[in-house]
């Protein structure tokens, strides 16, 4: 059930059946302002459309219309046979801005922070040398990380770089620096662009637990391919994200026709 203080809460929502703006829109609004304010804390239940219907003496779809709103922007979010739950609060990744992870999250204003899984050395696999095209016998690093914010895991960055780029790359703590920033100011390399690929998948046993996922979670999973401003190869990167913690926006821009 939803707790008292949060149902205290809605009680204080009034409508105004007066005003310009629809009933279902001065709902959210409140509830966002709730929000806001910090009134509403992660993971409190909401409580039941019917209950909340009565009370402001709407109908349910009204107040389904109001919550549609809110789920839309990832503020609340709703689980069949549980309720309906205020969502944690969502990173936002803004495609066509390249950033590494640590300077996505210092830019949040969070602390990054990471766990170093595994650092090898591998011969390429068929997908490295279409991309690279670097002779069979040249190695590359394979780098796997757990990505934090504020001490919470949101990703899983598997990466790799040709080692001819960056000799002795093991001299550097890559659970405490940022690969980009190694890559630039001790290589010498500008990381220029990229291309990413955004896909839906579900966790594995592995990801869960690296991940410290407990319910049903998809993740958003982003194959990218770095290159330098001199547009030689410099990084496959796979980072996958925690799907109830991070979301991606695409801006998109509509040619017009000449």
């Amino acid at each position: 059930m939803a707790t008292k203080a949060a149902s205290d809460k809605f009680l204080a929502i009034r409508v105004d059946k007066a005003s310009p703006n629809p009933a279902y829109v001065q709902i959210a609004d409140a509830i966002k302002a709730m929000l806001r304010e910090g009134a509403l804390p992660i993971g409190t239940l909401l409580p039941p459309e019917r209950v909340l219907g009565e009370r402001f003496g709407i109908s349910r779809m009204t107040l389904r219309q109001a919550y549609d709103v809110l789920e839309r922007e990832n503020l609340i979010e709703s689980h069949r046979g549980r309720g309906t739950f205020v969502s944690p609060k969502r990173m936002q990744k803004q495609q066509q801005e390249m950033r590494s992870f640590t300077e996505e999250i210092l830019a949040r204003g969070l602390t990054p922070s990471s766990e170093l899984i595994a650092f090898r050395t591998i011969r390429q696999e068929s997908a490295d040398r279409a991309f690279f095209e670097l002779p069979a016998n040249e190695l590359l690093y394979e780098i796997e990380r757990v990505r934090s914010a504020d001490g919470t895991p949101v990703a899983l960055e598997l990466v790799h770089v040709p080692q001819y780029l960056c000799p002795n790359l093991d001299r550097f703590n890559l659970g405490s620096q940022s690969l980009y920033q190694i890559l630039e100011e001790n290589y010498g390399l500008t990381l220029s662009y990229c291309s990413e690929n955004i896909s839906a998948t579900l966790p594995t046993r592995k990801q869960r637990k690296l991940l410290q996922i407990s319910g049903p979670t998809a993740l958003l999973t982003l194959n990218r391919r770095t290159y330098t401003d001199k547009d030689t190869p410099a990084e496959i990167g796979t980072t996958t994200y925690r799907g109830d913690l991070y979301t991606a926006v695409i801006r998109s821009v509509r040619r017009k026709k000449k």
